[in-house]
């Protein structure tokens, strides 16, 4: 083959291969050997899924209620990724640590190890969750099938387009329901505890309960001109300020 030929021929290679990757993403079913229907969501696993799911997913329903956009017809598509391999490959972001990944195009919702008669995601040996008591499997649904209701709302493009402080919050804002301790939370910010990883969440999540609350917006409003994230810091450092 001319060497002239050669970057051509494996552009069409890189193109088969991407085409491959984006079908099986698309259409993941045929990887997952299980599968169960649960009212209107259906789950999909490389291991027997038991009866508790319908609790985990009662409870899941439960605090998605909390965001105006649910719709209880509207179902969830869930891939339990028990194999890591499998939450690398079709959580499309090559990553085997993350609690779960949503793809904004298909909405499918692909999701960490799991231990569903428990309640909780199966972690490896000697690398324990953040937070566990409080980020149950039931609170990773939630918090990815609110990403999912942005992508129905907002469309395939919003995970992208909107910024991180506003789409992560708001899914754990959702996901972990009213219980947030706002009081607490406000004095690790002051403390300057939840700048990094994994506490950043909880940043996210007091910023967009702050905007919701005492901010002067509404979701919509939210999501249609969102803020950056050092303009919603400077109005709650300003409020922080003020109530010293």
């Amino acid at each position: 083959m001319p060497l002239l030929r050669l970057p051509l021929f494996a552009l069409k290679i890189l193109l088969v291969m991407a085409a491959l990757y984006a079908a099986a993403v698309i259409y993941p079913q045929p990887a997952f050997a299980h599968h169960v229907r649960y009212g209107s969501d259906d789950i999909w696993s490389d291991e027997p899924i038991p009866a508790e799911i319908a609790a985990v997913l009662d409870d899941a329903h439960r605090r998605l209620r909390r965001s105006p956009w649910y719709d209880e017809r509207e179902g969830m598509r869930l891939f339990i990724c028990n194999a890591p391999w499998r939450l690398w490959f079709f959580g499309q972001r090559f990553n085997t640590t993350m609690g779960g990944g949503t793809s904004f195009l298909t909405r499918h919702i692909f999701l960490h190890a799991a231990d569903i008669k428990a309640n909780a995601l199966r972690m490896p040996p000697g690398r324990p969750l953040y937070d566990a008591e409080v980020r149950t499997l039931s609170y990773f649904i939630a918090h990815e099938g609110t990403h999912a209701l942005t992508a129905r709302v907002h469309g395939p493009l919003s995970g992208y387009r909107l910024p991180v402080w506003l789409t992560e919050g708001y899914a754990d804002y959702v996901a972990k329901g009213p219980d947030l301790d706002v009081g607490r939370q406000r004095g690790l910010y002051r403390a300057g505890a939840l700048e990094n990883p994994p506490r950043d969440y909880q940043r996210y999540q007091l910023e967009v309960d702050f905007m919701l609350h005492e901010g002067g917006r509404s979701l919509n409003q939210l999501f249609a001109a969102p803020l950056s994230e050092a303009e919603v810091r400077r109005l709650l450092d300003a409020r922080l300020a003020a109530q010293r």
